[in-house]
């Protein structure tokens, strides 16, 4: 065989070689991603759609009634609870397979797809190191004397590193016994003593504006491998409360999907 022939021939097979890893490597996990489709519910106040690697709010009665009577896995505050059927009036109502009512409590997530989702069960505490805490504030030009309603820090391992990163969720919105000139929302997570914000809110105190921020669950929704967030955000009375879906991309958090 020609010396020419057989370098072309080698060639062809390193490229196909190349080219099978590559597919192995990248092309199974965006294949996987297209292909995911899944709806979910999050609360009594938003569903959202994902399929073609995009997200589609659902919030038309018409488009609701179509999920009444299916069957969907149901968590409460991140515990799974089974599965059941679904129906949807002022809020989403339980049932079992005889449509028997079946009644719970704790924050409502459910879904229905195409792959199984893996829901974390957050480890959620009072804040006693106020160090990441101090820092945000400053940065925002609070005093770290400040009064809190809300004052939290979630583990969650969220990149699978084998290491638990802390979530910290604080506010002073909706305060009671003590009114600040201005309010404050934050949410942000803590990496290797790096800080990450998701959710920052400032504005001056009116007593019934802001938001007060909490993290409702964390799951890899797309199928991609990686966690996504959802973030709540309860507003003053019985508004609709803002959720939200971030993605972490390129070392920042992103908001995919939101119900407003």
């Amino acid at each position: 065989m020609k010396k020419g022939r057989l370098k072309y021939i080698i060639i062809i097979v390193i490229l196909i070689i190349y080219g099978s890893v590559m597919y192995l490597v990248f092309g199974v996990s965006e294949s996987r991603e297209r292909k995911a489709a899944t709806t979910l519910l999050v609360g009594d106040s938003t569903v959202w759609n994902y399929s073609s690697r995009s997200w589609m709010n659902i919030n038309t009665p018409s488009l609701l009634s179509n999920f009444n009577w299916q069957k969907f896995n149901v968590y409460l505050d991140n515990q799974y609870f089974g599965k059941y059927l679904v129906w949807h009036d002022d809020k989403w109502y339980l049932f079992d397979n005889n449509k028997n009512a079946v009644s719970y409590q704790g924050n409502l997530f459910a879904y229905q797809a195409d792959f199984n989702i893996d829901v974390v069960n957050l480890s959620t505490t009072d804040i006693t190191d106020y160090t990441y805490v101090n820092t945000v504030l400053k940065n925002h030009g609070f005093d770290t004397t400040v009064e809190y309603t809300l004052k939290s820090v979630s583990k969650v391992d969220f990149d699978k590193d084998g290491v638990l990163e802390d979530f910290y969720v604080i506010s002073n919105v909706f305060a009671e016994d003590f009114f600040p000139e201005k309010y404050f929302s934050f949410v942000f997570m803590v990496d290797n003593n790096n800080i990450y914000m998701l959710y920052e809110d400032v504005d001056k105190n009116e007593g019934v504006n802001g938001c007060k921020p909490g993290l409702y669950t964390v799951a890899d929704f797309d199928n991609d491998k990686d966690y996504e967030l959802i973030l709540s955000c309860a507003k003053y009375s019985n508004q609709t409360p803002l959720m939200m879906l971030y993605e972490f991309k390129d070392n920042a958090f992103e908001i995919e999907i939101s119900n407003q």
